[in-house]
């Protein structure tokens, strides 16, 4: 959508550009050995770890 949105006014999206689907928030980086714990409201939480 984003892409034909652009095309329709004769731009694009650079090539390599990195694209969240449905991202609110920018994205982090993580290693190996980082938790990451997410708590949405009314929804509940999800936790990670990375390995």
């Amino acid at each position: 959508m984003m892409a034909n949105h652009l095309g329709a006014r004769g731009q694009e999206i650079p090539a390599g550009t990195f694209i969240m689907t449905g991202g609110v928030t920018e994205a982090i980086p993580v290693a190996a050995g980082d938790n990451v714990l997410v708590r949405f409201q009314d929804l509940g939480s999800v936790s990670m770890r990375f390995v």
